[in-house]
């Protein structure tokens, strides 16, 4: 067992579980936005499968209150219910920030 990671907790690549997150940051203020699209993106999956009937078929008013209604929930979620994208996507992006980088060779022309 690597004692790096705690149990029951896989290791994923690249990423150090318990690395702080700074939730001020521009960093995870972009991986939180990010977060939100992907969840509004499946809020809409689920909205499609609804099929119309005489009841909630408004017309085209009608999809574009329900487009900015679920993207006001979607960021509503991203922001309250902890699905945890977002901070995978911090720890994942402030890791690839964090790695020193090689030399630029472009510059070495033979």
């Amino acid at each position: 067992m690597n004692p790096i990671f705690p149990p029951r907790e896989p290791p994923v690549p690249g990423i150090l579980p318990n690395t702080p997150i700074d939730r001020n940051s521009e960093l995870y203020k972009a991986a939180q936005e990010f977060e939100g699209l992907f969840i509004n993106m499946m809020l809409k999956a689920m909205r499609n499968t609804v099929e119309r009937g005489p009841i909630n078929n408004g017309g085209f008013a009608e999809e574009i209150f329900d487009d900015m209604l679920y993207e006001e929930r979607a960021k509503t979620i991203a922001r309250t219910a902890g699905f945890g994208l977002a901070d995978t996507i911090y720890r994942q992006l402030s890791f690839v920030q964090s790695v020193p980088r090689s030399p630029d060779f472009t510059s070495y022309t033979n």
